[in-house]
């Protein structure tokens, strides 16, 4: 599907992921986590256990924050309530509570009884009619939204251009992900900025204004495990990398871009990026590997790899790497990794902007505030997604300004 023309923005999410995978349904805990009920938000219902556990139970002030209160609950009569368990610090607390928009104060408790790490954050969609002395919580009132400025249209390069760009998605249909692409379609950002651009699914399935699901033959049930209990998606991503192949993008497409649903992607970014990367064979985007939330590749790979397909006995997997690589155990990133440069000998260059997540050691990915980042992993609501773009498109207007005044 070629791109179409921009439409109006409307609205955009956080929480952090344990491993090198997000996990694939909201459905699904980790074992441990208790569900909470959130007084008809369904989003808040999903746990999602966080990975900064070298941070948990910190409650230092941010300046982003403004005056919050330590050891002081606010209470707030009444109204919409929220709260989300394994959040390691009161200022990511803060962050959720500007990413949504009915969030008026926040409650963070530093020990809440859970298991790991211990922490709790409670978002409340009302001013304190109350404050109670409590040791161990921190209160404060949302920070300050900037409005989503919107970004220059995109340059859009037809195919065969140098660096144009084929994105796309993989959905599974009836979660949280159909609301994400509704969103990023109506804004006409993230994978619909690409010069062209398809999202995949099991079913072929309309949503949104216009997407129209591809569908691969395969199943998208998800098992967890490996030392770092996570998503075991190896064989699904084995079958979409083939409908990609398939469709031959790479023989349009300079560039192949995978970008997961909740990850808030800027293709105007990575324009020059692709642009200084042109020998490599793929872009890593973090110095411990190649993580999934987005993977760009040269369409140079895919040719390699779908020699590697078709050498298979019947066509569906990549011969050499299924028979060298110990698959059952990984994620997708991590084989799809160790296929393209421990099997075939593919270049890679690291690229540090290309994201920012907790995984990669960019602590502060809840701010959005980095003007340069491609992306920003993982935000799981639509106004969440929508705050950190306008977190992130501010500081890069910050920046400019900042710069003519030198």
């Amino acid at each position: 599907m070629r791109r179409g023309g921009a439409l109006a923005f409307a609205s955009a999410g956080a929480l952090a992921l344990v491993g090198t995978a997000a996990w694939w349904r909201g459905v699904l805990s980790p074992p441990g986590l208790r569900q909470i009920p959130s007084d008809g938000d369904t989003q808040f219902g999903e746990k999602f256990e966080t990975f900064i556990s070298s941070r948990c139970g910190t409650a230092e002030a941010s300046s982003k924050c403004g005056e919050w209160e330590n050891n002081t609950e606010y209470q707030v009569e009444g109204g919409w309530y929220a709260s989300m368990d394994h959040v390691p610090s009161a200022e990511m607390c803060c962050a959720m509570c500007q990413g949504v928009e009915k969030c008026k104060a926040f409650t963070w408790v530093k020990d809440a009884g859970l298991d790991g790490c211990p922490n709790q954050c409670w978002l409340k969609g009302g001013e304190p009619s109350a404050k109670v002395r409590k040791e161990g919580f921190v209160s404060g009132l949302a920070p300050k939204r900037p409005a989503l400025i919107r970004p220059p249209a995109p340059t859009t390069l037809a195919p065969g251009g140098q660096d144009a760009m084929f994105c796309w998605s993989l959905v599974v249909p009836g979660t949280y992900e159909e609301a994400l692409l509704a969103y990023q379609e109506k804004a006409a950002t993230s994978i619909f900025a690409c010069d062209a651009f398809a999202v995949y699914s099991n079913v072929t399935k309309h949503f949104g204004h216009a997407i129209r699901t591809s569908a691969v033959n395969t199943s998208l049930e998800v098992t967890f495990g490996g030392d770092s209990y996570t998503a075991l998606n190896s064989w699904i991503f084995i079958a979409v990398w083939k409908k990609v192949i398939d469709e031959q993008w790479h023989a349009h497409y300079p560039w192949i871009v995978k970008v997961d649903p909740d990850a808030v992607f800027f293709p105007e970014r990575l324009r020059p990026i692709v642009a200084k990367h042109r020998g490599a064979g793929y872009i890593d985007n973090c110095k411990y590997g190649l993580h999934g939330p987005i993977e760009v590749l040269a369409a140079s790979t895919l040719r390699v790899l779908e020699a590697d397909y078709k050498a298979s006995f019947d066509g569906k997997a990549p011969k050499k790497c299924v028979e060298q690589l110990h698959f059952g155990q990984w994620g997708e990133d991590f084989f799809l990794s160790r296929c393209m440069w421990q099997v075939h000998n593919i270049t890679k260059e690291l690229d540090s902007t290309l994201m920012c997540e907790a995984h990669c050691d960019c602590n502060d990915w809840y701010w959005c505030g980095r003007p340069d980042s491609v992306t920003f992993h993982p935000f799981k609501r639509p106004d969440m997604y929508q705050q950190c773009m306008a977190n992130s498109l501010k500081a890069e207007a910050d920046m400019v300004v900042a710069k003519l005044k030198q």
